[in-house]
C-alpha cells in the first residue's frame, strides 16, 4: 500500500512539473517578444533559446524523486513542445522558426532535465533564480553587437542543351507552371515558392523582378552581363511590402537576422558545345548569436531554393532541344 501511494504521489508531482514547465515556457515566449519591453528582450537570443528551456527542464524533472535517465532526457520535451504548439496556435511562431528552433530547444530542455535531477536543483532558491535568469541575461545580451557571417551557396546542374538555349531561360524566368513544381526542403519548411524572375532589359543595369508566392518580391539589378557566359546581380528584398503572413519576422529576408545579397549564374559549354554546365551562386548574411547553427540552416535552405530553380531551367532548356530535334 505504501509503495502504491508513493507511486501515485510521484505521478502527480510529475504532472505538476510538466504543467508548470509548459506554463513557464509559454509565458516566457510572450514576455520575450512583447513590444512593451522594447528591445530589452528577444526570442533570437541565447537567453530564450537556451536558458529558458533549461529552466523548463529543471522545473519538469526536479519534483520527481530519483527520476530515470529516459525521464531526465525526454520528459522536458513535453512542456517544450506544448509551449511551441501554443505559440503556433496564437500566431507567435511560423513553421520556419519552429523547424529551426525546436532542435535547440529540445537539446537545451534535456540539459535542464539532467540538471533538474541533481541535488542542487532541489534547493528552494534554484528554480526561482533559473526562472528569472533569462530576463536578466537578455537585456545584457542585447547590448552586445550581433556578429555577422557572410557565406556563399553554390549549386550546379548539367543540362543537355547548348549555352545559347540555356541563357534565355537563365536571364529571365517566366511564370513557373504547376507541372514544374516539386517538393523540396524549403517548401516543407513553409518558405514561399518562386513564381517568376522577369528582366526589364538585357545588359548591365537591367532589373530582374523575382517574385515568390505570398507577395515576396526581390529587385535584382544586373551588375555583370556576358551573354551565354555570366550573369551577376545584386538582390534587394522589398521588405516593406512583404505581407506579415508570408514570413515570420524573425526570418524575414532583408531583416536584422538574414539577408540575401547577390546572385551569379555561370555557364560553360560541355559535350562539344551541345551541353551546358550551369552554376548558381548566392551570397547571404546571417546575423545571430548562434551563427554556426543559423548559418548551417541558411545554407541548406538557399541550396534547396537554388536547386529547385535550376531544375526548372534545365527542364525548359532541354524541352526546347527535344522539340527542335523532333521537327523534320
Amino acid at each position: 500500500m505504501e509503495t502504491r501511494l508513493r507511486q501515485l504521489l510521484t505521478s502527480r508531482i510529475s504532472l505538476s512539473g510538466l504543467a508548470f514547465g509548459s506554463a513557464y515556457g509559454f509565458l516566457a515566449r510572450f514576455l520575450m517578444d512583447n513590444e512593451r519591453f522594447g528591445d530589452a528582450f528577444g526570442v533570437m537570443t541565447l537567453a530564450f533559446l537556451v536558458v529558458v528551456p533549461v529552466a523548463m527542464g529543471v522545473m519538469t524533472v526536479s519534483p520527481v524523486d530519483e527520476p530515470s535517465w529516459p525521464y531526465r532526457l525526454f520528459a522536458p520535451w513535453v512542456p517544450t513542445l506544448l509551449a511551441v504548439l501554443g505559440a503556433m496556435i496564437v500566431g507567435w511562431e511560423g513553421s520556419i522558426c519552429v523547424y529551426l528552433g525546436v532542435p535547440v530547444l529540445l537539446l537545451s530542455a534535456s540539459l535542464g532535465g539532467i540538471v533538474g535531477a541533481s541535488r542542487s536543483a532541489q534547493r528552494r532558491a534554484v528554480q526561482p533564480m533559473l526562472a528569472i535568469l533569462p530576463f536578466l541575461m537578455a537585456p545584457l545580451e542585447q547590448r552586445i553587437a550581433t556578429p555577422e557571417k557572410f557565406e556563399e551557396t553554390v549549386t550546379t546542374i548539367e543540362i543537355a542543351a547548348p549555352p545559347a538555349v540555356v541563357w534565355r531561360f537563365v536571364s529571365s524566368v517566366d511564370s513557373i507552371r504547376p507541372s514544374e513544381r516539386r517538393s523540396a526542403l524549403f517548401t516543407t519548411m513553409g518558405f514561399p515558392r518562386p513564381v517568376s524572375a522577369t528582366l526589364s532589359r538585357p545588359g548591365v543595369g537591367g532589373v530582374r523582378r523575382a517574385e515568390f508566392e505570398g507577395g515576396l518580391v526581390f529587385t535584382e539589378t544586373v551588375t555583370d552581363w556576358v551573354s551565354e557566359e555570366r550573369l551577376r546581380f545584386t538582390i534587394r528584398p522589398n521588405t516593406a511590402s512583404i505581407p506579415a503572413t508570408t514570413l515570420d519576422p524573425h526570418v524575414t529576408i532583408g531583416g536584422p537576422y538574414f539577408d540575401v545579397l547577390t546572385g551569379t549564374y555561370e555557364l560553360s559549354a560541355t559535350d562539344g558545345g551541345k551541353g551546358t554546365h550551369l552554376v548558381l551562386r548566392s551570397e547571404h548574411r546571417v546575423s545571430t548569436r548562434f551563427n554556426f547553427y543559423a548559418g548551417w540552416w541558411a545554407g541548406r535552405i538557399m541550396a534547396s531554393i537554388q536547386e529547385n530553380i535550376l531544375v526548372v531551367e534545365k527542364g525548359r532548356a532541354e524541352g526546347v532541344v527535344r522539340v527542335s530535334h523532333a521537327v523534320p
